[in-house]
This record gives structure tokens, sequence and C-alpha cells, in this order.
């Protein structure tokens, strides 16, 4: 149901396939069908009106406002030019760490790309949904969908292969005051089930190799396998000399 001044205006945060994902000053029911009004800037109409019905909502850090996810009724080109136009148009709410879907985690990684200048740039830190990338050859334009090629630094997985959406480039503060390298941020968009499980598992595996001990990284990496029992035979390393023979 719609208020007495028309749709309430909210902030555009992302869109993946039928899901919108707005920031919202009220809370809202789940199934309930609204319209939202989302602005924009720099196109030829000053908003955009998009009915959905919302599906999820849970607070931000700061408390005072909502994260909704309403689901969108559409076909699937109209999804197209509806992400197109909000990610490219619809400006978003800088949240800091409120605002991250799953935690960034630190990580130089050789990456790979047609459409980045010099087809090739390094990730500065990584997320289930997302990539920061330094790249040294020029600037990206938000909005270019790219798709990546992350060489994995696992003796198991070798490469993970996704697409995303460029949603800021900004120069770095580091490297020399002529050819600074930009900084790159991508959202991963139309994953398949495979490629996000691997994204899944890579960025766990991280997160246990950075807060781990040597075991601990090892054993996340695959490198050996912890075993409970005690009969079994030890635990080796590559290079490591064989062990004594039992007494």
């Amino acid at each position: 149901m719609l208020g007495l001044f028309g749709p309430e205006v909210v902030q555009f945060f992302e869109m993946d396939g039928p899901i919108l994902t707005f920031v919202s000053k009220g809370v809202k029911k789940l199934e309930q069908e609204l319209k939202v009004r989302l602005a924009l800037v720099d196109y030829k109409v000053k908003h955009v009106d998009i009915p959905l019905k919302i599906v999820d909502c849970k607070p931000t850090g700061s408390g005072k406002t909502q994260f909704c996810q309403g689901a969108i009724e559409m076909s699937v080109e109209h999804l197209q030019q509806l992400e197109n136009l909000l990610y490219n148009f619809s400006p978003r709410p800088d949240l800091g760490e409120a605002a991250r879907r799953s935690p960034r985690l630190p990580i130089g990684l050789k990456t790979v790309s047609r459409e980045i200048p010099g087809y090739n740039c390094v990730t500065v830190d990584i997320s289930r949904h997302g990539v920061l990338l330094s790249c040294p050859h020029g600037a990206v334009e938000p909005g270019t969908i790219v798709h990546l090629a992350i060489e994995a630094d696992m003796a198991n997985l070798q490469c993970i292969n996704a697409a995303g959406r460029v949603v800021s480039c900004r120069e770095s503060s580091e490297g020399k005051s002529k050819n600074k390298p930009q900084l790159v941020g991508v959202d991963f968009v139309g994953a398949s089930h495979e490629q996000i499980e691997t994204l899944q598992y890579y960025t766990r595996v991280l997160a246990g190799r950075l807060k781990g001990d040597v075991m601990t990284r090892q054993i996340a990496d695959g490198e050996m396998t912890a075993r409970n029992d005690p009969a079994a035979a030890p635990l080796s390393f590559p290079g490591a000399p064989p062990p004594p023979p039992p007494i």
C-alpha cells in the first residue's frame, strides 16, 4: 500500500537477479507488497519506482536503518535493464563495515581479465561477494562487466573463475605520483552454483589460514590431514625425513 505522498524513498544497495537490496528507515514485514523509489543521478529522469515483495529485513550496523530485500516480478530482459540502470545511475550509501555481507580478506593473487587494461592485475582483498583489484594499466568504468580468472594459491585449487560488475574505481594512494594503480571494486554477479561453492570454499580456507598457526594453515590448505586415531600413521610434511621406526 502506498503512502499519502507516494512511494517511500530508499537507497539502492545492490541487485542480484530479481532480488533488490535497499536501505530503508522503516521496518518492513515479510511478504509485504509495496513500491519503493530510488533516486537517479545524471539520467533523463530523477527517480525510478519499483514494485516488489519483501523477503527479508534486518537492521544495519547503525541501528537507525534497515537492510531490506524485495523480490521483483519482471522478465529477465527487464531485470537486466533495471540492474544496469541502478548500478550506473543510482547512488549507493557508504555504510562501511555494516554494509559488508562477508568479510574482506587481504590477499595478493594474480588475476587476468580481457576487460581490464593490460589484461592483468592483482587482488588487494577478496570476499565471498566481491574483490578489490589493483590495476596498474588504467581505470575501468563502473558498470562494466568483467570476467576474472583469479590464480588461487592452493594445491587443490588452481584458478577461481568469476564474473563481476565494477562498482567503484579510484586512484591508489600508493605508487609513483604519475603512474599510480587504480583500485577497482568488483561485485560478483551471475555466478553459477559451482562458482559460488568455490568462492565459499576458498574464502573459508583463507580465513582459517590468516587466523591460524603454521599447522592450521597447512590443514586449511589441504597439505596435511589431521587424524584422531593414535595408531594411524604420523603426519608428514613435504621434504620431511621419514618417521622413526616403532619401538
